[in-house]
């Protein structure tokens, strides 16, 4: 059988042998690697790919002394995601933004040939008509590289939107009326989306059409999924986008009784207040005039063009919004940011989501956005940043983010959590030895990396300073060994090097200091 001939053994072998430089494609792919490791890839990496990345850490597993050696890089360049967990005042806000600063920022604590584009989303139930709190990520706008503007609700506009030049230099810090009123360079609109925005799938999203396990569908969402699919069908044969419209004229003669139309028009008006004043139809949901056109005149659509070293935020902090109605309208964004097309690597953030990611419906379809644009990262260019005290909101994300950043907390009930999630935290193979462990200690030069036992890991989390974290990044490249050292390879081509790989190991690491203003610090009594 030729299959088995030996003339052709030679030629399938080769099969197996990796692709050349095998190892420095696992470095540039990598999204945490250390200091030793950043060397390697200056000397082996492709010039016209310059790498980027960003000081992120140091690495104090070892030893509290800082050195060069100890420094942790976040790699920009490649696609990852990351969940940052801690409670309040431990650091998970200033993790946020010193991410955001090495992916939006040129300065001493990074390589960024080219800054990317960036999306935050906030929400947050403290803000009346007296003022509020500006998310912290707006705080880069202190750096003029930076392009900070801030989306926010219809409804809030006079209270969010900034104040005058000579207040903006007086930075009064304490709740301002205008709460961007402390930020210099920062712009405010108002969030509002044309009909060019709107397609099938976003509208289902908006009226929940998945609802959670065990939950059973409305009848009149059954209704709404026919008239959309017809509504699809003339589309595709007459060519054009939706046409909201038609959508709401063919809900209107689908006569609904009021018990089910009632939900559905509570999402129409949420949509329609939201709504570009060109696009708003001139009757609201319920067929009354004027209801639905609500847009003020300077209510046009938001261009969602990226552009390189700007950062969005999308503030729907409002007391007429809702954390359910703010994920519906946060998974319109997140689609609207990721369709653009552009060569610019994206980054997506999540500021406090614990304040509006709970279980309800719309929540859980916000998530299911946020599982489907991680696990596309790498074909979208997506860097994905979750920021929560709790790891329970979405333990699925804990499942599918390639780096876990842990702050100091003192809840057993978030450790179990993690223990279900993360490979260094987890029940199996645990050993009874503190301390320090190598997968290898004969390998000349290999890294450290810590392991702790199942017993002690909570009293180490909560002895965790602020600023400090543990850090779960199996993928991460802690150093380079020869390959002399290693253990025989199928391949002969490549490096004379390998990676060592982080695992089911932990890095005990420092976060840096802040490039821009740290808007998150603690307020003390005089």
């Amino acid at each position: 059988m030729a299959a088995f001939h030996v003339q052709d053994l030679q030629a399938q072998m080769k099969l197996f042998y990796p692709p050349e430089h095998s190892e420095v494609h696992d470095v540039i792919s990598t999204p945490i690697f250390t200091d030793h490791v950043g060397k390697y890839l200056e000397q082996h990496a492709s010039k016209k790919k310059a790498p980027q990345y960003g000081l992120l850490a140091c690495d104090i597993s070892n030893d509290s002394t800082l050195n060069e050696s100890s420094r942790l890089f976040y790699n920009v360049a490649a696609p990852s995601s990351i969940f940052i967990c801690g409670s309040q005042g431990s650091g998970k806000s200033h993790t946020l933004a010193t991410l955001l600063e090495n992916c939006l920022v040129r300065s001493v604590a990074n390589a960024l040939a080219r800054p990317l584009t960036g999306l935050v989303f906030h929400y947050d139930s403290f803000v009346s008509d007296s003022g509020g709190i500006p998310c912290e990520a707006a705080c880069l706008s202190s750096n003029k590289q930076v392009s900070v503007r801030v989306l926010c609700a219809p409804t809030n506009t006079a209270t969010i939107k900034v104040a005058s030049a000579s207040v903006v230099q007086r930075k009064t810090l304490t709740l301002p009326k205008k709460i961007y009123a402390c930020l210099p360079n920062v712009t405010v609109q108002e969030l509002r989306f044309s009909q060019d925005d709107l397609n099938t799938k976003r509208m289902l999203n908006l009226m929940v059409a998945s609802p959670g396990q065990g939950d059973k569908m409305p009848l009149y969402l059954h209704t709404v999924m026919r008239i959309l699919r017809e509504l699809r069908i003339n589309q595709q044969q007459r060519g054009g986008g939706f046409n909201y419209q038609e959508f709401k004229d063919a809900m209107k003669a689908a006569n609904l009784t009021k018990e089910q139309s009632t939900p559905l028009h509570q999402r129409l008006e949420t949509l329609e207040s939201f709504m570009a004043k060109q696009d708003a139809p001139p009757e609201g949901p319920k067929g009354k005039k004027g209801k639905g056109n609500v847009a003020p005149k300077n209510g046009g659509k938001i261009d969602w063009t990226p552009a390189s070293g700007q950062l969005t935020i999308v503030d729907l902090s409002c007391p007429c919004v809702t954390a359910e109605q703010a994920c519906s309208l946060f998974d319109i964004c997140l689609s609207l940011f990721l369709e653009q097309r552009t060569e610019l690597g994206r980054v997506v953030a999540l500021d406090e989501s614990h304040k509006y990611m709970n279980n309800t419906n719309e929540s859980n379809v916000f998530t299911e956005s946020l599982l489907s644009a991680i696990r596309l990262q790498r074909h979208n260019g997506t860097r994905i940043i979750i920021s929560t005290q709790e790891p329970t909101v979405s333990p699925d994300l804990l499942d599918l983010c390639s780096i876990t950043i842990v702050h100091r907390f003192t809840s057993p009930v978030w450790l179990q959590v993690l223990r279900r999630h993360l490979a260094g935290a987890s029940d199996n193979g645990e050993s009874d030895i503190n301390g320090l462990e190598t997968p290898n200690e004969s390998e000349e030069g290999s890294k450290q990396y810590w392991t702790i036992p199942k017993s002690e890991i909570f009293s180490n989390i909560v002895q965790l300073r602020t600023g400090e974290a543990f850090v779960f990044a199996p993928s991460a490249i802690v150093d380079a060994i020869p390959k002399s050292h290693a253990v025989a390879s199928v391949a002969h081509k490549g490096g004379d090097w390998r990676p060592v790989f982080l695992g089911d190991g932990i890095i005990k690491a420092i976060i840096r200091n802040r490039i821009t203003e740290d808007g998150g610090k603690s307020i003390i009594a005089s």
